[in-house]
């Protein structure tokens, strides 16, 4: 399970987990009670349009015991024209279940594209698969925020890591994308972002 420490990251980020994982930018566990996380991330779809169209991503998390982690992530407009400085605001809460499991929930309070709040409940799971990890999760959009109005949204994120040495974790995101009101039609949308950590300390994103 990765330990969620007290820390900043700054990195340029295309992966698509961010997409699927509510308030957290990466797929992460509840941690021990008391543990903080703060990070700091600039993505866009391609590189070359990161200076016109860039989202500026801030998040942070808080363990208030155990098993119950919650958090907050706002998504920041200032690289794009005519964008609001807070374009989103998602705030959630995830319920650890043994070392390897959590149910998660999330709410979108802010959205400017949309304009509606927007509410998703979830499951995590990882499991061991030889020298691989392999993290899940499910998650289930029920308000317009997420649905865009029509049936319920429905994300499927598996995300096998492994690593390399004390310095290397490579993974691998796929995520799948649906909606109730036409599967596997227009709605349907697999995306798959493979990208590596180095880590400064061994402990890094682990």
């Amino acid at each position: 399970m990765r330990k969620i420490l007290l820390s900043t990251l700054v990195t340029l980020a295309f992966s698509v987990s961010a997409i699927a994982q509510g308030y957290d930018l990466y797929y992460v566990l509840p941690g021990a009670a008391g543990s903080k996380g703060v990070d700091v991330g600039l993505g866009a779809a391609e590189i070359s349009s990161i200076g016109d169209v860039g989202v500026v991503n801030t998040m942070g998390k808080y363990s208030i015991s155990d098993e119950l982690e919650v958090g907050v992530l706002g998504e920041l407009g200032v690289l794009k024209d005519g964008a609001d400085a807070l374009s989103r605001l998602t705030v959630g809460a995830k319920y650890g279940m043994g070392e390897s499991r959590a149910l998660t929930a999330d709410l979108r309070v802010v959205d400017e594209a949309t304009e509606e709040l927007g509410l998703r409940i979830g499951a995590m799971h990882t499991i061991s698969s030889g020298e691989l990890m392999i993290n899940n999760a499910f998650q289930v959009g029920l308000l317009d925020g997420y649905t865009g109005g029509v049936g319920v949204a429905l994300d499927l994120l598996i995300e096998p890591t492994k690593a390399f040495g004390d310095k290397l974790t490579g993974y691998l995101d796929i995520l799948v994308s649906n909606n109730t009101d036409d599967i596997g039609g227009d709605f349907l949308a697999i995306n798959v972002g493979p990208n590596v950590d180095v880590h400064a300390q061994r402990h890094g994103r682990d």
